[in-house]
């Protein structure tokens, strides 16, 4: 499988149809994810938000900060170093 299409993989799952389909884009300052449910917890350093898969997205990294939010979109600048999806590193 090419790195393209297992990172695509990762990023983006649906076990229960589109309900249950998030994304998570990075830039080289900021990123966006789709499909959250909310924040868990927000540091300067690390973002946990909730997914509707009852899982969790984790973002870590230097500066971060919430840009923008919406419904189910969140944009987060910063320098994102390591993304995690429940006990997935990416």
């Amino acid at each position: 499988m090419s790195y393209d299409k297992e990172v695509f993989k990762k990023l983006k799952r649906g076990a229960d149809g589109l309900s249950n389909i998030y994304k998570v884009t990075l830039a080289k300052e900021y990123a966006v994810v789709e499909g959250h449910k909310g924040v868990l917890y927000f540091s300067n350093d690390k973002i946990v938000l909730r997914l509707k898969s009852s899982s969790a997205v984790t973002l870590e990294g230097k500066g971060l900060s919430i840009a923008a939010s919406q419904k189910e979109e969140i944009i987060i600048k910063g320098k994102v170093l390591s993304v995690t999806v429940g006990e997935e590193k990416i």
